[in-house]
C-alpha cells in the first residue's frame, strides 16, 4: 500500500507544520485523497495478481507471453499472459493462404482470429476469456458503465458520472461505443428471455395490509415515439395534418404477476417481479417477443389467469388476437384512454357550460356499468344531435371495444382497469433517457439504449 502510506506521510507532515492549535489545509478532501491513493495501490495489486495468473499455461506450452490490458474498477491495468498463436497444422489450406497473402502485404488478418490455435486453445489469450472481458472491460465495470449510460442525460454526462463514481476515465466516444454495443446485446437477449423465476415470498407487512387474490399474470403494452434524425424519418408517415413524422415508435411491454389486493380491491404487484422489453420491431414481431417473454414467466402453465391491458390501438388488439389467443385471456381496454375519447365526444356534442357535469356522469356510467351502457347513456343524452355531426365518430371507439370495457366486472375480479404500469415504463425506459430537450437519435441507437434500460428495470445483469 505504498501510495496510501505516501498520502498519510504527506498528511502527517502538513499537520506537523500547522502547530498544536490548527488543522492542516484541505482536510475536507482527505477521504478523496486516500481513496485515490488506495485505487492506485489496488490497481498495482490487481496487475500483480493477473500477471501471476497469466503465467499459467492451461493448454500446454504457449507461444510466448504477451502484454495485454483491461479496464477495471481501479482503472486500466496492464499484465502479461500466455499467448497461443494459430496452429498451422490444423489450419485449412484456404486460411493458411489467406494468412500468407496478408503477411506479404504487411496486413493482419484480424485481432485474435477465429482459426484453430496451438494446444487446442479457444482463444489467443485464455485468461481474458476466463476474466469475462467484454469490450475490454471487466463485468463489474461494464455493469457500472451501462447503468451510467441509461441514467445520465447524455453520453458525455455518463462518462463524467462513471469517472466521478468509479474514477474510471473514458472518452465520450469510447463510452458511447461500449454503451451502444451493450444495448445491441440487450436487444438480442430479448429474443430468448431468461427462464421463468418463481415469485418471491411477500414481506409480512404486505401480507398484513392486503388480501389474497387469484394469482394473475398481466401483460401490458404500448408504443411511444422517439425523436429521430431526418435520415431515419424518410418514408415514415406522421400523425400531423401535413403527414410529416418527427418521431419513430418503439414498442414497450411489461409482464408481471400479482397475488394480493389492497383495501380498495386494486391489484398489488409482486415486488421485483416485472419484466420489461423495448423493441423497434413491427407489431407482429413485437407480439412474438412479448409472447415468448410471457411464456418464460408462466403463460400456459395453468398457475395464473391471464390479463392483457392496452389502449385502443388496432395493433394492440391484433397482438392480443394473434399472440394471446383463447377465451381464458382477459383483454382490457385502458379506462383512462377511453375517458379521453369520452371527453372528446362531449366537447363536440355539448356547450362548454354543460361539459364538466356531463363528463362526470358519463365517466361514472363507464366505470360502474361498462362501454355498452355508456353508449346507451350518450345516445339518450344527445338525441337531437344530427346524424352527420362529427361527434358521433368518437363513439366508434366505444362501439368497437365495448366488449373489453366491462370495468365493473374487472374490478370485482380484482383486475387492472388501466394501463398505468406500461405508461410508467414508457417514461422510465424511453422518455427519461431518449426524449430530452433537443435530442435527435438514430432510431436503432435509441432502441438499443432503451432496451438496456428495460433490462435493468427487469433486474437482469449487465448485457
Amino acid at each position: 500500500m505504498a501510495n496510501v502510506e505516501d498520502a498519510l506521510l504527506d498528511l502527517r507532515a502538513a499537520a506537523a507544520g500547522c502547530g498544536p492549535a490548527a488543522f492542516p489545509p484541505g482536510l475536507g478532501r482527505i477521504d478523496e485523497l486516500i481513496e485515490r491513493a488506495a485505487r492506485k495501490d489496488m490497481a498495482d495489486l490487481l496487475a500483480a495478481v493477473l500477471g501471476a495468473l497469466g503465467r499459467a499455461a492451461p493448454h500446454g506450452a504457449p507461444d510466448g507471453f504477451r502484454e495485454t490490458g483491461a479496464d477495471t474498477l481501479f482503472g486500466h491495468v496492464r499484465f502479461a499472459c500466455a499467448y497461443y498463436g494459430p496452429d498451422p497444422e490444423s489450419m485449412t489450406r484456404q486460411a493458411r493462404r489467406a494468412r500468407e497473402r496478408a503477411a506479404a502485404k504487411g496486413k493482419r488478418l484480424g485481432k485474435n482470429g477465429g482459426f484453430p490455435r496451438t494446444g487446442g486453445a479457444g482463444a489467443a489469450f485464455p485468461l481474458r476469456d476466463a476474466l469475462g472481458l467484454g469490450d475490454g472491460m471487466t463485468p463489474a465495470l461494464a455493469d457500472r458503465l451501462q447503468r451510467a449510460a441509461v441514467t445520465a442525460g447524455s453520453f458525455a454526462e455518463g462518462a463524467a458520472l462513471l469517472a466521478l463514481l468509479s474514477a474510471v476515465r473514458l472518452s465520450e466516444s469510447t463510452f458511447r461505443r461500449r454503451a451502444l454495443a451493450a444495448g445491441g446485446r440487450a436487444l438480442e437477449a430479448q429474443e430468448s428471455p431468461a427462464a421463468w423465476v418463481p415469485e418471491p415470498l411477500l414481506p409480512a407487512w404486505l401480507l398484513a395490509a392486503t388480501s389474497p387474490a387469484v394469482p394473475t399474470l398481466y401483460v401490458t403494452l404500448d408504443g411511444t415515439g422517439v425523436p429521430c434524425v431526418k435520415k431515419d424519418m424518410r418514408g415514415v408517415r406522421g400523425r400531423g395534418p401535413d403527414g410529416r413524422a418527427k418521431t419513430r415508435e418503439v414498442k414497450v411491454g411489461v409482464v408481471g404477476t400479482f397475488r394480493r389486493l389492497d383495501r380498495k380491491g386494486c391489484p398489488v404487484r409482486d415486488p421485483g417481479c416485472e419484466s420489461h422489453i423495448v423493441s423497434p420491431k413491427t407489431a407482429p414481431e413485437f407480439g412474438s417477443l412479448l409472447r415468448r417473454l410471457a411464456l418464460s414467466r408462466g403463460l400456459g402453465s395453468g398457475r395464473f389467469r391471464i390479463q392483457v391491458v392496452g389502449d385502443g390501438a388496432d395493433w394492440i388488439a391484433n397482438i392480443v388476437k394473434n399472440a394471446f389467443p383463447g377465451a381464458d385471456v382477459i383483454f382490457t381496454c385502458d379506462f383512462y384512454h377511453a375517458c379521453e375519447h369520452l371527453r372528446a365526444f362531449l366537447g363536440l356534442a355539448l356547450p362548454p357550460t354543460e361539459l364538466r357535469k356531463a363528463f362526470g356522469t358519463a365517466r361514472a356510467v363507464l366505470r360502474r356499468h361498462g362501454g355498452a351502457s355508456l353508449l346507451k347513456h350518450l345516445r339518450s343524452r344527445c338525441p337531437s344531435l344530427p346524424p352527420e355531426h362529427p361527434a358521433w365518430e368518437q363513439l366508434d371507439y366505444f362501439e368497437k371495444r365495448k366488449g373489453n370495457m366491462r370495468y365493473a366486472e374487472y374490478r370485482k375480479q380484482g383486475l387492472f382497469i388501466g394501463s398505468g404500469v406500461v405508461e410508467a415504463a414508457c417514461r422510465t425506459d424511453v422518455a427519461r433517457r431518449c426524449k430530452q430537450s433537443g435530442m435527435h437519435w438514430r432510431f436503432l441507437n435509441a432502441a438499443a439504449l432503451c432496451a438496456l434500460a428495460a433490462r435493468f428495470r427487469s433486474r437482469l445483469p449487465a448485457a
